[in-house]
């Protein structure tokens, strides 16, 4: 459900008479039984508090924005007549409601004299996700979330979902999704560069390879050699699913998912910036601007702009980062908002590509600055994204969406070389081999749905009921594979450029469409249940002419109506604590074939899941903890008959445990905090896939944590932060080689001054203890990373 925020500018007359209307039926109204609905509403500004109540009752909420600014409203928890909650959330407030049908007014209580107050402009409640955006919450504790079509708080979602607001986002100075993800329990961030665009996402073992953004589907960077997206500038938010997301993502890896939700324009005026300056030549700066763009405010906008110029501790690497977003709202009919906009970013930089290791599996020890690649290595890619949505507000409460985009991603070059020998101890000897690149992909995305409550057997249920279709395109041409000398102790990167014809590449068209279905039924006032399926269809078609590696194939394959089934249960045990268990299923295309020349069947990730999900701290802060067990059955493994080809009868278990707090547990206090253990099995599969235990994917243990307080009286404009990231080794195995890590934990600290009610400085050093390590092992002939030395950042944030 969702509330499109609007402005209405009503004659004063008008209004006084629907307001004594309102009035002279209160007495008719009370003498009605009631129905109730049960609320969960924390201590919030009045304002949004009256946004909460109105989605959780289903009724359109009326009022003027100036009665309630500045005031705050109590939290309040359990089962209430429409009339019992608001005046429990108004209390205090000098405010009353006058309930008409759907329609609830707020307006000042009535003076002494009898005469009703008239109002000049009216707010009608009813913003696509208000409730949902964080960004003016300035708190770390997600208020809901729109992952699962529709808004939702956390307790209602019976799987595991972590949530990075704009204040957390801010406070850590996130600036790509690399580097927010690295904060997310039991999240994996795989590097595939220093200082590239090109990150790999794990969670549980498996690939996170989809990233909705504003729940429309894309292809992610993991297996994709695709870029990570867009800085975090343009997005109000980053909320991410762990475990098996099929009911609405049809496709892919059992990993879960990610949701970027973008920022949105608002109806006033408001403008913020950022100037960040760090080590190693790292610059940052943005600029925020939104609001009305006609005199009623039915026509809204917003623009930000950024650009990162970064350079690294590794030498020769650097990167340009220009990124702008536009985005236009405009108010079609009451309860209805089109939205539109573009995003283009554009990446030029020479990222490294690691390091080689020695053959028996010792990882090198030599400065965190060496660069091994060619010094002219290079890479541009860019990004063009068009989008467009459309809300509407149905009468009783529910929502209709529809979302489309268009999004182009060009990498015109890539020229570049990297290890590919071990190297010799003695003499610091290695090789490289060296590649051009010329890729481009295009992806179309659609998805409608429509989200309403009903009410049958006392209760009020939701049903959502959408369709969705993603049409992906890449184009992939390269050339290259001639060697070269290196040496790790003494590098000469001034090799000659070769000029090579992209004589190889692949084509590659996938288009899936999907219907979904999910539904919660309250059973009782405390069970609900969750029930859902998917009917996806998957097309696919690739053409391979790869000469270098003698492979010429062209190769179709369709699954037509494959079935996703999801289910869940929550039972709430108080009004701060549920208890919750689900059943969550995804499938895999695979391309291999086996003997007889069949493709293999999909792969198929199942999980069961059970947790406590709370609201703690006078719903301050969001807690969970869960356990889950995952299996990935058909995975591909070599045919025991026929070792040329390969059968899909693999099978994988990941299961472990998870706790997270997110929130403010004290005013002034921002805390978030997760735990991750995850245990990794090959069950079924060759003696080397039984040998690895995925470890350099899924970290037996993960810790993060993050905090932040502003000191009160007469220290009230300084705040202290820190954080800690912790996990266990990581090795991976080839043959019977380990290339392994040891356990690492890193320590950041942060201070700041607030220089003005609304201009903040902040200084944050990270890796405080300057801890040498590698953040990804692979093998002896490279791809092996060092994490970042200690580093500083001073940022200046301000705010008209």
């Amino acid at each position: 459900m969702w509330h499109p925020t609007f402005t209405l500018s009503l004659n004063p007359l008008p209004f006084a008479l629907a307001a004594m209307l309102a009035l002279g039926t209160a007495s008719v109204a009370q003498a009605q039984a009631l129905p109730t609905v049960r609320l969960a509403i924390a201590v919030q500004p009045l304002g949004q508090a009256l946004n909460e109540l109105a989605r959780q009752a289903g009724v359109q909420l009326l009022f003027a924005p100036e009665l309630v600014a500045g005031k705050t409203a109590p939290a309040i928890g359990g089962v209430y007549s429409l009339q019992e909650g608001l005046e429990r959330l108004l209390a205090g407030s000098g405010l009353v409601a006058a309930i008409d049908g759907n329609a609830v007014i707020i307006k000042p209580a009535p003076a002494v004299s009898g005469k009703v107050a008239t109002l000049a402009e009216i707010t009608v409640s009813a913003s696509a996700d208000a409730g949902a955006d964080s960004e003016q919450t300035a708190s770390y504790r997600a208020h809901a979330v729109s992952i699962g079509k529709g808004r939702q708080t956390l307790r209602e979602i019976p799987q595991s979902v972590s949530v990075l607001t704009r204040q957390q986002l801010n406070d850590q100075n996130l600036l790509s999704l690399d580097d927010a993800m690295r904060g997310v329990t039991g999240i994996t961030v795989e590097a595939s560069s220093t200082g590239g665009n090109h990150g790999n996402f794990y969670s549980r073992g498996y690939a996170l390879d989809s990233v909705q953004v504003d729940g429309v589907m894309t292809p992610a960077s993991t297996g994709n050699d695709l870029s990570a997206g867009f800085g975090l500038a343009i997005y109000d938010r980053v909320e991410v699913l762990r475990g098996p997301a099929g009911l609405f993502q049809g496709a892919g890896d059992p990993g879960g998912t990610i949701n970027l939700v973008r920022k949105r324009a608002r109806d006033t005026f408001t403008a913020s910036g950022v100037l960040s300056a760090g080590s190693w030549d790292r610059y940052y700066a943005e600029a925020d601007v939104t609001g009305p763009l006609t005199a009623d405010g039915k026509v809204r906008g917003r623009l930000v702009a950024a650009h990162e110029h970064r350079r690294s501790f590794v030498d020769h690497v650097y990167a340009e980062k220009p990124l702008l977003y536009g985005t236009v709202a405009v108010d079609m009919a009451p309860g209805t908002v089109l939205t539109g906009g573009i995003t283009y970013q554009q990446y030029k930089g020479r990222p490294a590509f690691g390091l080689p290791a020695y053959e028996d599996g010792r990882l090198l020890d030599v400065p965190r600055s060496t660069y091994l690649d060619p010094g002219w290595n290079h890479i541009t890619e860019k990004v063009t994204e068009y989008f467009a949505e459309l809300d509407h507000k149905l009468a009783n409460g529910g929502q209709f969406r529809l979302s489309a985009m268009y999004r182009e991603q060009d990498e015109p070059s890539r020229h570049f070389g990297w290890s590919d020998c071990s190297a010799d101890p003695v003499t610091g000897d290695s090789c490289l081999v060296s590649w051009s690149y010329r890729s481009h992909w295009t992806t179309q995305g659609a998805d409608a749905y429509v989200a309403t409550p009903f009410d049958a057997f006392g209760h009020r249920h939701e049903l959502v009921v959408g369709a969705d279709y993603r049409q992906v395109h890449k184009n992939f041409q390269y050339g290259g594979g001639d060697t070269a000398p290196i040496n790790i102790f003494n590098p000469d990167n001034n090799l000659p450029q070769p000029g090579y014809v992209f004589s190889n590449g692949n084509d590659n068209r996938t288009k899936q469409l999907g219907l979904y279905a999910r539904t919660r039924l309250q059973a009782s006032d405390r069970l609900a249940v969750n029930l859902g399926a998917r009917v996806t269809h998957w097309d696919n078609h690739t053409v391979n002419r790869n000469a270098y590696f003698n492979q010429f194939t062209d190769v179709s394959n369709k699954i037509n109506a494959k079935l996703t089934p999801y289910a869940g249960l929550v039972y709430e045990l108080d009004r701060q604590v549920s208890a919750y268990g689900s059943y969550t299923r995804i499938f895999s295309p695979q391309s291999t074939t086996d003997a007889a020349g069949q493709t293999l069947k999909p792969r198929k990730g199942q999980q069961f899941e059970l947790g406590l999900k709370a609201e703690l701290f006078e719903q301050r802060a969001n807690a969970h903890a869960a356990l889950f067990r995952m299996e990935d059955e058909n995975r591909v493994m070599p045919d025991p008959a026929n070792p040329l080809f390969s059968i899909g009868a693999g099978k994988m278990r990941s299961q472990g445990v998870e706790t997270e707090l997110s929130g403010s547990p004290v005013p002034g206090w921002d805390l978030t905090a997760g735990y991750s253990y995850t245990s990794t099995r090959t069950l079924e599969g060759s003696a080397d896939q039984k040998a690895q235990l995925y470890t350099f994917i899924a970290p037996r243990h993960h810790l993060n944590l993050w905090s932040k307080y502003r000191l009160a009286g007469a220290l009230d404009k300084v705040s202290v932060g820190g954080g800690v990231r912790s996990v266990s080794s990581m090795y991976r195995l080839n043959g019977p080689v380990k290339f392994e890590q040891a356990p690492v934990t890193t320590v950041a600290l942060q201070a700041g001054y607030r220089l003005g009610p609304k201009l903040d400085l902040s200084l944050t050093v990270n890796n405080l203890f300057d801890k040498k390590y590698y953040q990804r092992v692979w093998a002896a002939y490279g791809s092996n990373f060092y994490g970042e030395p200690r580093n500083a950042t001073l940022t200046l944030r301000g705010q008209l």
